[in-house]
């Protein structure tokens, strides 16, 4: 193996580490539930899961546990300022 491909190596294992240096702001994904499959996807912020449950409350255990699984990598959106 020649030397370059081994300090991208090393560099892919530093920036693994530091997952801070990474902001999902799109995402298309399969979830496989307990009942069914799903396309999950998270565009500009804007969270979407086929599943009948998000159809009706706009939120899902899919979403939820993708949040938990990216949370450190989420790109966090900026809270409403409340006027005073």
């Amino acid at each position: 193996m020649n030397s370059s491909i081994i300090g991208k190596i090393d560099k892919a294992r530093r920036y693994a580490e530091e997952k801070d240096r990474v902001a999902i702001t799109s995402l298309r994904s399969t979830f496989k539930g307990d009942h069914n499959q799903y396309d999950v996807s998270l565009d500009a912020g804007n969270w979407n899961c086929q599943c009948h449950f998000f159809s009706t409350r706009g939120v899902c255990s899919h979403i939820m546990a993708l949040q938990r699984i990216l949370e450190e990598m989420l790109t966090t959106q900026p809270e409403a300022v409340q006027a005073t």
